[in-house]
């Protein structure tokens, strides 16, 4: 399959000189971008996208999210987090198979109208989130959410079904689906699930996801049942790398920031879900980006949102740090797309995010003669401040076209909306079991 964009307004490269290009074409062929500038004598690619009055850029990366939550958006707003929490659980017991692949569905076109290409997931049920990941043509890392609570067969039985999960759908979708393991938290995992699962993850050369540090509540539970605060316990148990996701990190010391900075680890800031439930009103990214830690942004899931738009999500991002430190240079707007596309691929394992020749096409364009677009001063700064999923025209992962002038191509957008509401309805009436 062959794929030409040409004469794009501008190509924001996000290369390592952060290139922004103007009139530029961009040639795909077999799924990897092939040329970067002038493209000749190509009229005979299989899709030809009209770059005028474009912005066209590497897709953006949701570095955390619940997909199969999305047909909770709503249930359980304005409340305090363990009300929340308390009413997740309660719910989410009366969940099935069904309800998580239609609301996957629905948040997979949910994140396709905003710019998003990639994401890493993980929860439970995660064969249907699978299954529409491989019919949606979207990219991801999934994880299935393991949990023991100190209980030796539930352990088993947890890293059983990730072991399983991971060889069904490791690679699969010609690629665009990758497997990890997802231990949920240091505070619903044993120590021993915990190494368990970074030794059979590591043994694959998969990654691990992770919550860690949500809440004030977490840290003081962690320093009372370990002496040592969450990220301090990972570091202790060899639990964390370049091969981790932390979700998360709103309260972590500089200490702690020095050890994630230290081992690679990639931290997802989730700062929408955050604010909406009082976790936290800023997690301390900026300092994470001086020690040279891992920057990756996640908007969480649809139930603690409400939405999964990367677009408000780097702009919550940069808004965040200038107004709690008083300092309207704290975070840049380049530093927020650089942890939405260059940081995003890196920390799920795909060799995208960047515009240039090798890489795998994952690209996105935005229509920037809209108003809200008008005039375009600097790029970047456009897409955190000012950009919203109205301004998304097409996307295109590996090469193939999910959305083309703003229609969605894979499946029957129609059909999936009718039917996650109406699984909703029925989830919401459910008896326990």
């Amino acid at each position: 399959m062959s794929l030409l964009v040409r004469g794009a307004s501008l190509v924001l490269t996000q290369n390592e000189r952060r290139e922004v290009l103007r009139g530029a074409d961009v040639l795909v062929e077999g799924g990897r971008i092939s040329e970067v500038g002038k493209v000749s004598g190509r009229a005979g690619a299989e899709f030809v996208i009209d770059g005028k009055g474009k912005l066209l850029m590497p897709g953006l990366v949701n570095a955390h999210t619940h997909l199969g939550m999305t047909l909770l958006r709503g249930y359980a707003d304005d409340m305090r987090f363990h009300e929340w929490w308390a009413a997740m659980r309660s719910i989410e017991a009366k969940l099935k198979a069904p309800d998580v692949y239609w609301g996957s569905l629905l948040g997979c076109l949910e994140m396709i109208r905003g710019g998003t290409t990639a994401f890493a997931d993980m929860y439970f049920h995660m064969d249907a989130v699978a299954r529409a990941v491989k019919e949606c043509g979207m990219r991801a890392n999934l994880a299935y959410s393991m949990v023991d609570f100190g209980d030796g067969k539930k352990r088993r039985s947890e890293l059983a079904e990730g072991e399983r999960f991971f060889a069904e759908w490791n690679g699969k979708a010609g690629g665009r689906i990758a497997c990890s393991f997802g231990p949920h938290a240091p505070y619903s995992c044993s120590k021993e699930l915990l190494v368990k699962a970074a030794e059979i993850a590591r043994k694959r050369k998969a990654r691990l996801q992770i919550h860690v540090s949500e809440t004030r509540k977490e840290v003081f539970d962690a320093e009372k049942a370990w002496g040592k605060r969450p990220v301090e316990y990972l570091d202790g148990v060899g639990f964390l790398g370049e091969d981790v996701i932390a979700s998360h990190c709103v309260w972590v010391t500089k200490n702690e920031l020095a050890m994630l900075g230290r081992s690679g680890t990639h931290v997802a800031h989730c700062p929408v879900s955050n604010l909406k439930l009082a976790s936290g009103e800023s997690s301390p990214i900026v300092e994470l980006t001086n020690v040279g830690g891992r920057l990756t942004l996640g908007t969480d899931g649809a139930a603690s949102n409400n939405s999964l738009n990367m677009l408000e999500t780097m702009k919550f991002a940069a808004l965040i740090e200038k107004g709690s430190r008083w300092d309207a240079s704290a975070m840049n707007a380049q530093t927020v797309v650089d942890a939405a596309t260059v940081g995003g691929s890196r920390a799920l394992g795909f060799d995208a995010g960047v515009i240039e020749e090798g890489r795998i096409a994952d690209l996105v364009t935005l229509d920037v003669r809209m108003p809200n677009l008008v005039p375009l001063y600097n790029a970047a700064s456009h897409l955190v401040y000012a950009a919203n999923p109205a301004n998304v025209c097409d996307v295109v992962v590996g090469g193939k076209p999910l959305m083309l002038g703003r229609k969605i191509l894979v499946v029957d957008e129609e059909k999936v909306v009718e039917k996650a509401e109406e699984e909703a309805h029925k989830l919401a009436g459910r008896k326990k079991g």
